[in-house]
C-alpha cells in the first residue's frame, strides 16, 4: 500500500519550523486523522494555517478535549491507523520520548503505537547544530517609531496588539491574517522572517536516541516517508 494511500495520524507538535511543508505533504493523502498537541494549535493558528488543518483533516483530536487519560490513544491498540506521522516534533516532545514519559497526548500516542507495532515516523525541529526557521507576525524595534496613533493596531481583526514601551502582538490571538502589515508605513511589521537558531546538543542527543527505539523512524525530508 502507498503511503498516501494509508489511514495516517498525523500529530502536530508546537513548533512553526517546516509547519508548512507538513501541511503541504499531509494535504496529498487520502485518509488523515489530526491531531494537536495544546502547544501544536496554538502555533498552527499564529502561522494563519489552523483553518487549512481543520479543512483538511477527516477528524481533528485536541489534546484539550483528552484530559488526562486520552483515551483516544486505544485506537493504537484496536490498529485504527496505518501509520502514525510526528510532523513538526518539537525538542519537548523528543525529550519525552527519549526518557520514555507518556504525559501528553501526543506521546501517548507515539508510546501506545509502538505497542501496537504501528510504524512511526518522526519529524524533529531540533536536529542539527544550526538551522534556520521562520518566524510569526513580529514588529522590528528598531523600524517601529512608537506612533501616536499605531494605524496597524487599529485595523487589527484580532486585537492582537498591546503597548508596553511599545506596540507588541500578542501571539495567542494573532491568527497570522497579515492585515497589518500595510498599515505601517515604517515596514516594522513582517510575517515569516528567517532567523537562525543554534540547537542545544542534548536536543540532537535525544533525537538520536529516540532513532533508536525499535518502532520510530527519524526523517528530514518528505520524500523519504516509506514503509
Amino acid at each position: 500500500m502507498e503511503f498516501d494511500e494509508m489511514n495516517v495520524l498525523w500529530c502536530v507538535t508546537g513548533a512553526g519550523h517546516r509547519l508548512k511543508e507538513s501541511y503541504r505533504f499531509m494535504s496529498n493523502l487520502q485518509r488523515v486523522t489530526i491531531a494537536f498537541s495544546n502547544a501544536g494549535y496554538e502555533v498552527a493558528r499564529m502561522y494563519g494555517l489552523l483553518k487549512d488543518f481543520e479543512r483538511l483533516g477527516n477528524e481533528i483530536i485536541l489534546e484539550k478535549n483528552q484530559y488526562h487519560s486520552s483515551p483516544f490513544c486505544g485506537r493504537m491498540i484496536k490498529g485504527e491507523y496505518d501509520v502514525v506521522v510526528v510532523a513538526p516534533c518539537t525538542a519537548n516532545t523528543i525529550a519525552k520520548l527519549a526518557y520514555g514519559i507518556s504525559d501528553t497526548l501526543i506521546t501517548n500516542i507515539v508510546a501506545q503505537a509502538i505497542k501496537a507495532k504501528i510504524p512511526v515516523f518522526i519529524l524533529p525541529t531540533d536536529a542539527h547544530k544550526i538551522q534556520k526557521t521562520k518566524i510569526p507576525v513580529t514588529i522590528d524595534a528598531d523600524k517601529c517609531k512608537n506612533c501616536d496613533v499605531c494605524l496597524p493596531m487599529l485595523n487589527c481583526p484580532s486585537n492582537a496588539f498591546f503597548i508596553t514601551e511599545r506596540p507588541r502582538i500578542d501571539l495567542l490571538k494573532c491568527n497570522a491574517c497579515q492585515k497589518c502589515i500595510p498599515h505601517c508605513k515604517y515596514g516594522a511589521i513582517t510575517f515569516g522572517s528567517i532567523v537562525e537558531v543554534r540547537c542545544r546538543e542534548i536536543d540532537i542527543r535525544n533525537v538520536e536516541n529516540v532513532g533508536k527505539i525499535e518502532g520510530i523512524t527519524i526523517f528530514e525530508r518528505f520524500e523519504d516517508l516509506n514503509l
